[in-house]
This record gives structure tokens, sequence and C-alpha cells, in this order.
């Protein structure tokens, strides 16, 4: 198996993964793990996930998309639940779908609310529907007060 084929099958089954992470994994000079790496850039299999401290981590770009779309289709489907229970019914990793739903939530794609009780978010397709009242921070405040009245 040569280097650009470790590269592929390692992002397949792991998280996104840093030039210096593919050296030690490959034993390939870190030159040729560099050129690897803008040329699948370029063609648009790869794409960074994040850059901290000047360091990038690179993702299958096709992976993520399908990862995403598995998602929301789940959601499409009339389903809401927490990243735990999207993540289980999914059979996407954990962590990433926190990630994905954090994203896709920044994106006005799906709508979370904070469960305070359970100390969770629940995400669904909708938004979520307060009967009788349009103003979301009058909702709020009178689901407050009568918290507070029946203590």
């Amino acid at each position: 198996m040569n280097t650009r084929d470790k590269i592929l099958n390692h992002l397949e089954s792991n998280k996104p993964t840093s030039a210096i992470e593919f050296h030690q994994l490959t034993g390939a000079p870190k030159s040729r793990i560099t050129q690897l790496l803008r040329e699948l850039t370029e063609s648009g299999q790869l794409e960074i996930h994040s850059v901290h401290n000047g360091i990038k981590r690179y993702r299958l770009t096709e992976l993520h998309a399908n990862r995403r779309q598995a998602i929301l289709d789940w959601l499409d489907s009339g389903n809401d639940g927490t990243s735990g229970a999207i993540s289980a019914a999914t059979g996407v990793d954990l962590q990433m779908t926190a990630q994905i739903l954090a994203s896709l939530s920044k994106q006005g794609e799906v709508y979370r609310e904070w469960l305070g009780r359970e100390k969770v978010w629940l995400y669904s397709k909708n938004a979520p529907f307060t009967f009788g009242c349009a103003n979301q921070m009058t909702a709020f405040i009178n689901q407050r007060l009568r918290e507070v009245r029946t203590q």
C-alpha cells in the first residue's frame, strides 16, 4: 500500500489528522506527506478541518458530506434527539456528530433547544413552536415565571 492509500484509509476510520501525524503513521518523508496533502486538497478529496497553532488537520471531503447528509436525513424523517441519540441512530462518531450538529445549527439548518434538567441540547429539523406566543423572549420569561411560582 502506497503512502497516498495509507492516508486515505486512515482518514476513513479516524478523526481529522495533521501532516505530522501522517508522517509518524506512514514513515514517509515530511516533504512527501506535504506534497500528497496539497495534491489531495487541490483535487477535492481532502479538506482542511481545522487549523490550531498553525497545524492543519485534514479530513475526507466526501466522507464528511456523507456523515452530514446521514444526520440531515435522520432529522428530515421527523425525528429529534440529542447528539448521543443521533449518533447511535446514524452510526456517526459522537464527537463528529456533535460538531456537525453545532455547525448545522449555526447555519440555521437545524434547530436546537437546551434541556436544562438533562443538561443536553435537543436537535430537530423544525423550529420549536410555542403555542399562543409569537415573541420567543416573552415566552421564555413567562416560562421562567411559571417555574418560579410553582416552587
